[in-house]
């Protein structure tokens, strides 16, 4: 199953207008853009009701690229990252709470600017740290996902037998499809054009 979700910034501090995530840079705490992003999981395996914070991580699946299976973008810019992204600590994995999608849980470093951030995803909350050093950070920024019964949007099925080129997402046509329209308008001209010199003669 594909999905999408969305959430939001809620707290911007220092280094966040570099990353996007802040409207100026002198407007500290002032969150710019949302957080969206898409996921490809197996529905067979929610857990039901009942049965508390449950995390599903995801995987590798045949015939889809590392963005349909997770994709997730910050800010303004955005600052994006998606499945088989390198320095990926914990994660990901989509997490239901009886049943429900709570959120994901997803820990991964990253460098911007020469300065090394973490990125920490637990549910429906997530934090962005500058990583100071091995035993100080400073909080970025923080947000959260938008969960629950509406938290995923968009829904529907995924069929990895079919081609790259016949998903539903795949709206610009090909260059040869685009070359034979326009041989086909080109042919359609010359008939006319054709014609209408018999006719004349």
């Amino acid at each position: 199953m594909t999905a999408d979700f969305s959430g939001g910034i809620l707290t911007t501090n220092g280094l966040a207008n570099s990353l996007g995530l802040q409207q100026t840079s002198t407007c500290s705490g002032c969150a710019a853009g949302s957080v969206s992003g898409k996921v490809l999981f197996d529905q067979s395996l929610i857990p039901g009701s009942g049965t508390g914070t449950v995390n599903i991580a995801l995987a590798a699946v045949t015939g889809a690229s590392n963005s349909t299976i997770f994709d997730i973008d910050f800010g303004s810019r955005p600052l994006g990252f998606e499945f088989g992204n390198g320095d990926v600590l914990g994660g990901p994995s989509i997490q239901f709470n009886n049943g429900v999608f709570n959120g994901f849980f997803f820990v991964k470093d990253f460098v911007a600017d020469g300065k090394t951030y973490e990125l920490s995803m637990q549910g429906a909350n997530w934090t962005m740290n500058w990583l100071k050093s091995n035993s100080s950070s400073q909080l970025v920024a923080a947000g959260y996902l938008n969960v629950g019964n509406q938290g995923l949007t968009s829904q529907a099925y995924f069929d990895p037998s079919l081609p790259a080129t016949e998903l539903p997402n795949n709206r610009i046509p090909e260059p040869t499809v685009l070359a034979l329209v326009m041989v086909g308008m080109l042919g359609i001209f010359m008939t006319r054009r054709h014609k209408q010199t018999y006719a004349a003669a």
